[in-house]
């Protein structure tokens, strides 16, 4: 009974989790976190360990801040422990697991071997880990999976041969959100496409003029510099003696590279490129069994490849598990629909509409670092607004949601894709010059599709109509499919 009035007089008998404040003290939770990651990039701190400390604070000024702090903890606790949270953290442990291994096989000394042996410049070379990554993320439609795929590999090389990390890393990010945008097999194409009442293969078709400009240009970015690199002291002599050996280690990559694009779960991918890889580099003999697990009972210490690669993803998987509790609390606050029905009061005219759109795209990605989840989230809306209120084409629609989700993601620093590579770069045994932030800086795609973007919806470039008989038409379907659907229902 009594849980029952003080349940009631907090305002929460909606099941809605109400701060002080309103929507705003919702918000001021990601305020203090903005805050926090801000004041660590203006001071050259801005690593992923260091997160933890503002979305610590974060969290203490949501509870403070609730109505009802034991709704709040209720809800930061499903935020943390959603199946997306749950599936994310345990790919990249194996992740790291596999990169530890190709790591130590001596896979990175042989790719060095070869670079120097083809004469690959460093200017030259994260704009090919750049095509590498649009074929490899195009192919899979998976973001992160390309990612895991290419930096623990790719980032060392590149440093040993004189690349500039951040912009290689840059590149790897890129790469992997071309792909996301424009693959027919992606979760955010399918999503986009079919938010917006169309077939997927409509919208990829309408989309490549948009990718492949943006593309153009920053492999341009790419090239001019990439072989900025500071160098320092870690160069191909630090490798010691170059041979070929550890390129039978390819195969791993390849087998990741297979299981995604056959459509197998990641997490199953990964396992099996675990197991194929150790056992790969035991039977050749790359690999000193010893290293798999190393128990120390005088300093009670646990090494060895195995727990090394869980240990090396351990700042990011806090920083996320955290993270993702707090924008439950966003979502379960009203702020997301709050945010949505103000914006949308600035959808006067085509131009205005998809600016409108394309606004509400970036800021629900900054809060959410999710894109798939944004796009469901802001179909809806897009097709309302600019679908059904001006007309405009549904591929149309659904390019600006996809396209400006994906350069989102290159640009948010503590976004899941720079901070995962950043991470595998940390671990890689190279050295690591610069911040997470500097990551997103050189991240060229995201920069230049966000730029086409913009530009096409203020120049109108792409913007085509649905003619009034067929708009009609598509109307008067959508109504006697729902009028179905409803005598279905009862």
């Amino acid at each position: 009974m009594e849980d029952k009035v003080e349940s009631k007089s907090n305002g929460n008998a909606s099941g809605v989790l109400q701060f002080r404040g309103g929507v705003f003290g919702a918000a001021v939770p990601f305020i203090v976190l903005f805050i926090g990651i801000i004041i660590l990039a203006l001071t050259g701190n801005a690593l992923p360990m260091a997160f933890w400390v503002p979305t610590l604070a974060a969290i203490l000024v949501a509870l403070i801040l609730a109505k009802n702090p034991k709704q709040c903890a209720d809800e930061l606790v499903k935020g943390m422990a959603s199946e997306m949270v749950a599936i994310m953290l345990m790919a990249w442990f194996l992740a790291g697991i596999v990169a530890q291994i190709l790591k130590e096989s001596g896979l990175i000394n042989g790719l060095v071997w070869l670079c120097v042996k083809a004469n690959v410049s460093p200017r030259l070379f994260p704009v090919l880990v750049f095509v590498l990554g649009c074929t490899l993320s195009t192919a899979t439609g998976t973001a992160l999976g390309t990612v895991i795929a290419l930096a623990p590999i790719l980032y060392p090389v590149g440093a040993a041969i004189g690349c500039n990390g951040a912009v290689l890393l840059g590149a790897i990010v890129s790469a992997a959100y071309f792909g996301d945008n424009i693959a027919p097999v992606s979760d955010t194409t399918i999503a986009s496409a079919y938010s917006q009442g169309i077939e997927v293969a409509d919208v990829v078709r309408s989309r490549l003029k948009y990718a492949l400009v943006a593309a153009a240009g920053a492999a341009v970015l790419f090239f001019i510099f990439g072989g900025s690199g500071s160098g320092g002291s870690f160069n191909t002599a630090s490798l010691g003696e170059l041979k070929p050996n550890g390129l039978i280690m390819l195969l791993i990559p390849a087998i990741l590279i297979f299981l995604m694009y056959r459509g197998s779960h990641l997490i199953i991918a990964l396992m099996f490129s675990c197991v194929v890889a150790l056992v790969l580099s035991l039977v050749t003999g790359l690999l000193d069994p010893a290293r798999i697990l190393v128990i120390d009972l005088n300093n009670f210490t646990v090494g060895g490849v195995l727990v090394e690669g869980i240990l090396g993803l351990v700042d990011i998987a806090i920083f996320a598990f955290m993270l993702m509790g707090l924008i439950n609390l966003l979502d379960k606050g009203g702020f997301f629909g709050w945010l949505i029905d103000k914006l949308s009061a600035f959808t006067k005219s085509p131009r205005s509409s998809e600016l409108t759109i394309l606004v509400l795209d970036v800021i629900l990605n900054m809060l959410t670092v999710a894109n798939t989840v944004v796009i469901v989230m802001l179909g809806p809306v897009a097709k309302k607004t600019l679908v059904e209120k001006h007309h405009i084409s549904r591929d149309r629609s659904a390019n600006i949601l996809d396209a400006v989700s994906g350069a989102a993601m290159c640009l948010i620093p503590y976004s899941f894709a720079p901070m995962l590579a950043f991470m595998f770069a940390a671990g890689s045994g190279a050295p690591v010059d610069f911040t997470v932030f500097q990551v997103s800086l050189f991240a060229f795609h995201g920069w230049t599709l966000m730029a086409v973007m913009v530009f096409a919806c203020v120049s109108g470039w792409g913007r085509t109509f649905i003619p009034k008989d067929q708009y009609e038409a598509e109307m008067a379907k959508d109504a006697a499919e729902n009028k179905s659907k409803n005598i279905m229902d009862v």
